[in-house]
């Protein structure tokens, strides 16, 4: 068509590493096309090449039959382009407002209104005043939303942006991305949760190594998406774990958590009076919709946020006010929200990572064991971790659990960037961990996953824990329900 979009036999290498091959897509006006593949496949760099983050090495952008050069995301903008990123791109000095304002190149006060509209439509209670640096990371992707929508482009990019939404705001949003489509508008939708690109775009693309290897419409089986996006991989079955500890093992509590009330950066009050506790072989899973003080009881557990009062036990010691390292070195392992900002090193090597994070010599083979057991892909150690995927660098960050042996796990959203193979890896690899006598208290905003690998399930809300559920007894609606019948 002559007002489509295209990527024409686009290549693009990151040294040795070939992250694109000879890639062509059209998207049509009135379109949404939604693009799969495993970390690594290439997903995220087709869609920086359309948004001016990358050049090609060969192949260009084409725009309504006239062929496109550009250097820069503003290059993109001008014609039309805008992308909702995989990783928020945001100014955390700013406020949420004030970084709308910059992305659109106009004041405040003109602004002002049209977000704090779009704040009330998707119901997420943030302030436009806030700072973004206060903001989570999933409610940064709120802001990343609203400045795309109101961009009112041409060619929107969601690059899996939605993965953590509360189902309202994800339904939101789709049907916001649906008007976009109404007015000719198209949108390239990259997902790794397939039933989503299943349900709500027109074609899907499958990426893998770099190469498009199928293209298919919206009636296409599940299976067959699976098949082409990662080969005749195995599937990986995740059964309920099976404790296999003695009784006076089972009732031993590892993490006590007594009273703990935590402020925010501004001294404002973000966890009241929160009480847990994680026994020995046991999972906890914690899940909340996002800026409900679940990071700052997170940070405070793992010591790098103080408590304002109560008492942090690990292992009966107390280590309130112990430090992170110390914490680590008594068996803690902390797998963080944001790898690119607090899980790794970006100008070091995977294997470089991997030494760092292990607290005893790790050798050679051990080393390719962990990056073959997580799928690291490339498999070279050598390599540095800003030529990696998302999704790669989030399985570096991941490896702590391997290359230590830890008592307990404390992680938020460790599935974050990891498709559907990687993802269930992960949730296998902490079930068999907490059947062999570890322990982990997960941070997860996937209501899915929470009731796939917890023995209970916590809600917090406004700072308190207003629930406490046996996964067996409760279902994900009446966890939805709890979580936002009390907002």
């Amino acid at each position: 068509m002559s007002d489509s979009i295209r990527a024409v036999k686009i290549s693009k290498r990151f040294g040795d590493v070939i992250a694109l091959d000879d890639v062509s897509l059209t998207i049509d006006s009135g379109e949404i096309v939604a693009v799969l593949g495993e970390n690594g496949s290439g997903k995220s760099t087709l869609a920086k090449i359309f948004y001016g983050i990358y050049t090609p090495d060969k192949g260009y952008i084409e725009i309504s039959g006239k062929r496109e050069v550009f250097s820069s995301p503003a290059d993109a903008k001008r014609c039309g382009i805008v992308m909702v990123s995989q990783r928020p791109q945001l100014i955390d000095e700013l406020t949420l407002l004030e970084n709308v304002a910059v992305f659109l190149n106009k004041p405040v006060d003109k602004i002002y209104g049209d977000v704090n509209l779009l704040l009330k439509e998707f119901n997420v209670g943030i302030d436009a005043a806030s700072p973004v640096y206060m903001l989570s990371y999933t409610e940064k992707q709120y802001v990343e939303m609203i400045k795309a929508l109101l961009a009112r482009p041409r060619l929107l990019i969601v690059d899996e942006a939605t993965t953590y939404l509360p189902q309202p705001l994800k339904i939101k949003f789709f049907d916001l991305m649906k008007k976009i489509v109404m007015v000719n508008g198209s949108i390239i939708f990259i997902t790794h949760k397939i039933p989503e690109a299943l349900e709500f775009s027109s074609r899907i693309i499958v990426l893998r190594k770099g190469r498009v290897v199928g293209e298919f419409d919206g009636g296409v089986p599940l299976d067959e998406l699976r098949k082409a996006m990662f080969g005749d991989t195995a599937a990986i079955q995740i059964a309920r774990h099976i404790k296999k500890l003695s009784e006076s093992e089972l009732e031993s509590t590892v993490l006590s958590i007594n009273n703990v009330s935590v402020l925010d950066e501004y001294g404002k009050r973000a966890v009241e009076g929160v009480s847990l506790g994680i026994k020995q072989g046991e999972i906890v899973g914690v899940v909340g919709v996002a800026g409900n003080g679940q990071r700052e009881l997170c940070e405070a557990i793992v010591g790098l946020r103080r408590i304002e009062k109560g008492q942090i036990l690990f292992k009966g010691k107390d280590i309130t006010y112990v430090s992170p390292n110390k914490r680590i070195a008594m068996g803690l392992c902390y797998i963080p929200e944001d790898p690119f900002r607090d899980g790794v090193f970006l100008n070091l090597t995977i294997a470089e990572n991997l030494k760092i994070f292990s607290q005893r010599k790790i050798e050679k083979k051990a080393l390719h064991n962990i990056i073959n057991k997580l799928n690291i892909t490339p498999a070279k150690p050598e390599i540095k971790l800003h030529k990696l995927s998302g999704g790669n660098v989030q399985k570096v960050a991941l490896s702590r659990i391997f290359a230590n042996i830890p008592r307990l796990i404390v992680a938020y959203n460790p599935t974050r960037m990891l498709d559907e193979y990687s993802s269930k890896l992960i949730i296998s690899t902490l079930t068999r961990f907490a059947s062999s006598g570890g322990s982990a208290l997960l941070f997860l905003e996937d209501l899915d996953e929470a009731l796939t690998m917890g023995d209970r399930i916590a809600v917090m809300v406004k700072g308190r824990i207003v629930g406490m559920y046996s996964s067996t007894a409760v279902d994900k609606s009446e966890l939805e329900k709890v979580m936002t019948i009390y907002g």
